[in-house]
């Protein structure tokens, strides 16, 4: 066999390697564990709007085993999934609609709900690292006095949704003179916070919309840690500084319930309202930051595999061509 007739074998059975193992199925750990892009039709949401009482948040339950039933409403403080698109953020796939509150009675925005999750974090005996994201915005004062926003984050808590139960929240609150953007934990042992990107982010500052990466470390042993990234442009976390990092020192930090956007707003009729979107929880930094065209990832398998069928093809094509020139 000739030395070029050798070459060609070579370079079909490396393109068909890379054809064959493009489409294998990838790893379970690849993907996330739980995604709720608070899409709208059968099976997802009702889109509803809370100032009306038509098809509000609390009650609904779209399947997903990461969670031990529907959303939770807190009181009289309804949200609805509003059939307006979705928060969007650089290369960030998004679907479906958004979690927001109406200005009601020319004065007021107010909503609360929470989602029980199936296995409450920090009970597992062994150390476990989970990760969160979101999309948020915060929302803004509009015409109205821009001292009086009130409460706007993203809250969660351990045994039942409201202030007594909150383990974790992601805040800016005129009510208790929080002005900059804050993340807090509160366990058995106390509270503890801290300013996130070491503060500065009031709620002028924050107008848009953000990408929100939580990491959990949960020891029994040593300390439970929470690491906020804020705004990530890619999924290569060794790239990122947490822009807040606090600790449970007595390893007594759990979990039961998460929220969409804690929002309570007296101040006027001319506010807008924050919205939330897009939770995925996954076991890796890349899980829950899915960047499109994130030069750090790994190519799609769908990618890898015209890439190979082009190899293919135009090594076919050369090959017929060298027969014909015999």
């Amino acid at each position: 066999m000739s030395h070029y007739a050798l070459v060609r074998r070579a370079l079909f059975a490396s393109a068909a390697t890379v054809l064959i193992t493009a489409f294998q199925p990838a790893h379970a750990d690849a993907a996330p564990y739980s995604y709720d892009g608070f899409q709208i039709g059968p099976g997802f949401y009702l889109a509803g709007d809370d100032s009306t009482g038509v098809n509000v948040l609390g009650g609904q339950n779209p399947a997903n085993p990461f969670y031990a039933g529907g959303w939770i409403q807190s009181g009289g403080d309804a949200q609805a999934v509003f059939d307006i698109g979705s928060l969007t953020y650089l290369g960030l796939p998004t679907t479906g609609g958004m979690v927001t509150d109406s200005v009601q009675f020319s004065c007021c925005s107010f909503g609360r709900n929470g989602r029980e999750l199936t296995t409450r974090l920090g009970t597992d005996p062994a150390p476990q690292t989970i990760y969160q994201s979101f999309l948020i915005d915060f929302g803004t004062q509009g015409t109205d006095d821009p001292t009086q926003f009130g409460l706007r984050g993203y809250e969660m808590w351990d045994g039942d949704i409201g202030d007594p139960f909150r383990a974790l929240g992601v805040f800016v609150n005129h009510f208790s003179g929080v002005n900059e953007l804050t993340m807090s934990l509160t366990t058995a042992s106390g509270t503890v916070d801290e300013l996130v990107s070491g503060g500065g982010l009031t709620l002028d500052a924050l107008a848009g919309v953000h990408l929100i990466v939580l990491r959990f470390d949960f020891d029994p042993v040593l300390a439970d840690v929470v690491s906020l990234y804020l705004d990530p442009k890619d999924s290569n976390e060794a790239n990122w500084t947490p822009d807040a990092v606090l600790a449970a020192a007595n390893s007594d930090l759990f979990i039961s319930h998460h929220g969409a956007m804690s929002n309570f707003t007296f101040s006027g009729g001319g506010h807008i309202p924050g919205r939330f979107d897009e939770v995925r929880w996954g076991g890796t930094f890349a899980d829950v930051t899915p960047f499109r065209g994130d030069p750090t990832a790994v190519p799609e398998p769908t990618s890898i595999g015209l890439m190979g069928m082009g190899l293919l093809g135009a090594l076919a094509r050369r090959r017929r061509a060298a027969q014909r020139a015999k």
